[in-house]
């Protein structure tokens, strides 16, 4: 019973670790994407964007390294350092995702 409570246990944290990896991910690409649209749009004139998309690099920068360790992580088959990994990849991509929405809508206003 104890073994198969520990292999229970070891497939749901490796399921949460892909989950959160996934999430990690497709977070990342809509930062991606709003980062894409802020690259075409000129910002010398507006110093609080730029500060702004500055930021949202800094946090993307910071999630990377997170979602680098959770890739480690995950090929180590260490659910837990996984999904600790992902989470805070996708905090920071969350709050790289706000900066950069935030600098869109000072500049174009939408």
């Amino acid at each position: 019973m104890i073994v198969l409570a520990g292999a229970a246990y070891g497939a749901e944290n490796q399921e949460t670790a892909q989950s959160w990896q996934k999430q990690a991910n497709d977070t990342r690409a809509a930062v991606m994407k709003v980062y894409g649209e802020l690259e075409k749009i000129d910002v010398s004139e507006q110093p609080d964007a730029k500060g702004l998309i500055d930021d949202a690099v800094a946090q993307l920068t910071e999630g990377d390294k997170y979602l680098k360790q959770g890739d480690e992580a995950m090929a180590k088959e260490e659910w837990e350092k996984a999904n600790a990994g992902y989470n805070m990849a996708w905090q920071y991509y969350v709050k790289a995702a706000t900066a950069g929405l935030n600098a869109k809508r000072i500049l174009t206003g939408q």
